[in-house]
């Protein structure tokens, strides 16, 4: 941060003029700093048919990509099923026991 040296005032109105010169600096930067969070989190709406439909496809693979890794991991280990529980047999072990 810049040191500023300091300043001398000799009436109130050099210290009004002071403070209506920082604040004008501050609303400057920080109309700035809002444009640039904007740009960076936002994504402007695309108003072209096929980029919507190209979005929409996108977010609904990786959505359905998300509930299939979901579902083989509860699966892979256990399912909620206690420990203690063996695995149930496949239909072809079950039947070659019987």
């Amino acid at each position: 941060m810049p040191t500023q040296p300091l300043l001398h005032y000799k009436s109130l109105d050099d210290i009004r003029a002071r403070k209506q010169a920082l604040k004008e600096d501050l609303d400057r930067d920080s109309l700035s700093m809002k444009t640039q969070w904007d740009s960076l989190f936002h994504k402007p709406k695309s108003q072209a048919p096929s980029k919507r439909l190209s979005a929409f496809m996108t977010t609904g693979a990786s959505v359905f990509d998300g509930i299939l890794l979901i579902l083989k991991l509860y699966n892979r280990y256990g399912g909620g099923r206690k420990s203690s529980h063996s695995r149930k047999k496949g239909f072809f072990a079950r039947l070659l026991s019987w």
